[in-house]
């Protein structure tokens, strides 16, 4: 996994953009339309940290997949606000807490245009547990959420990886603790 970051530093930005112009997602447009269009500019504005994945052991595959990370300030609906235990756990502090800051998976995405790929879901998941490890060490943080289409396999694959329902708006927001995204020995 390489940031977007040193490869712009590395490289600039149009060759970069080249690159991620090569990326292609049959099964979500919004998630092909952000690595192309904006991720760079997200990226320059630190808006979001994007990283790209790659074949370690064949680097001439090209782009494998990519996630970008963020933070969010999610405002809890009156109907999450109810179970105030779990509002607790999600704020750390208050069970009365109106909002919880999180760590967001903005993005992720797997490149359809790549052959004989195994990349999953899993896996690209283990690579946000490690940037988001990395990042609760340095600046705290309790959760991690992410936003997904209303695809009940989409939310069952989710569910599969540890994540919890946490809230329906135009997305479906679903959530883990960072305290268990890795298995403790």
């Amino acid at each position: 996994m390489v940031s977007l970051k040193d490869l712009l530093n590395d490289f600039g930005e149009e060759i970069v953009s080249e690159k991620l112009a090569s990326f292609y997602c049959a099964r979500n447009q919004d998630v092909e339309k952000f690595i192309k269009l904006n991720a760079i500019r997200f990226e320059k504005t630190h808006n979001a940290r994007t990283y790209l994945i790659f074949d370690e052991e064949n680097m001439t595959k090209g782009i494998l997949g990519y996630i970008s990370l963020s933070f969010k300030e999610v405002i809890l609906q009156p109907e999450t606000k109810e179970n105030k235990s779990e509002v607790k756990r999600l704020n750390g502090i208050s069970k009365n807490a109106e909002d919880v800051k999180v760590f967001l998976l903005g993005q992720l995405g797997k490149n359809d245009s790549v052959e004989n790929d195994e990349l999953d879901l899993s896996r690209i998941l283990d690579l946000v547990y490690e940037v988001i490890l990395s990042a609760q060490k340095l600046v705290g943080g309790r959760v991690l959420l992410l936003e997904c289409q209303n695809i009940p396999k989409l939310i069952k694959a989710y569910e599969g990886c540890g994540f919890k329902i946490l809230q329906t708006q135009k997305l479906v927001q679903m959530y883990r603790f960072v305290d268990n995204l890795i298995p403790k020995d």
